[in-house]
């Protein structure tokens, strides 16, 4: 199989919702944060613009409080690319709370919900990782028949612009430390195999090239 340039980048916030390790590589092997390149032309950036990692608001999160994270991803190369983003939502096994304050029965429950902005559609079904005790969901930019090429210089709109926690019985999982992974992927639009544009298609690509690197 051909291989295929692509681009991964990774923002986590860590520590209640706190900017946290970031880390990658470039086929080189030299390190440089945020983001790394396999081959030459496809550079992307992951960056959150509203997010303020000194808010001391994130050093104590109380139910259903929301919060700004409005990942954007910028094409920085100078070729066209097919862009993804995978956000991993961790979840615990315990009791909401409604509105009118009665109790719901334990449950897995993701512990972070968002609102998909237009421009983003998810691909497939989220993953559950019983290990990491999280939910990785996959988007495309783009719809759910094609994938939207990202030009160099250009940026997407923000995949989401807030998270809310969800309205946990409170005491429950009082002193963890909570995070949310967001990673970006891309591949270049041209000669990627059978020159499908479908997002699943493209997808498996991206994904398989990721997994055989190395």
């Amino acid at each position: 199989m051909k291989r295929t340039k692509l681009i991964a980048v990774s923002l986590a916030l860590v520590g209640v919702l706190a900017v946290g390790g970031i880390s990658a590589y470039f086929t080189d092997h030299e390190h440089t944060p945020n983001v790394f390149t396999v081959g030459n032309g496809v550079d992307i950036e992951l960056d959150e613009p509203n997010w303020d990692p000194t808010d001391p608001e994130h050093d104590e999160i109380t139910p259903n409080k929301l919060f700004s994270k409005d990942p954007v991803v910028t094409n920085r190369g100078s070729i066209g690319a097919y862009t993804f983003i995978q956000v991993s939502v961790p979840y615990e096994h315990l009791a909401t709370t409604n509105d009118d304050g009665t109790v719901n029965e334990a449950v897995d429950t993701e512990l972070f919900t968002y609102e998909v902005n237009d421009g983003w559609t998810q691909v497939g079904t989220p993953t559950k990782n019983t290990t990491d005790k999280t939910v990785v969901y996959t988007y495309v930019y783009g719809s759910a028949t094609e994938c939207t090429e990202l030009t160099g210089g250009q940026t997407t709109p923000s995949l989401f612009d807030t998270v809310r926690f969800a309205d946990v019985v409170e005491g429950t999982i009082n002193g963890q430390t909570l995070v949310v992974d967001v990673n970006a992927y891309a591949i270049q639009t041209a000669d990627i195999d059978g020159g499908t544009t479908a997002p699943v298609d493209v997808w498996l690509v991206l994904y398989n090239q990721l997994h055989s690197a190395g």
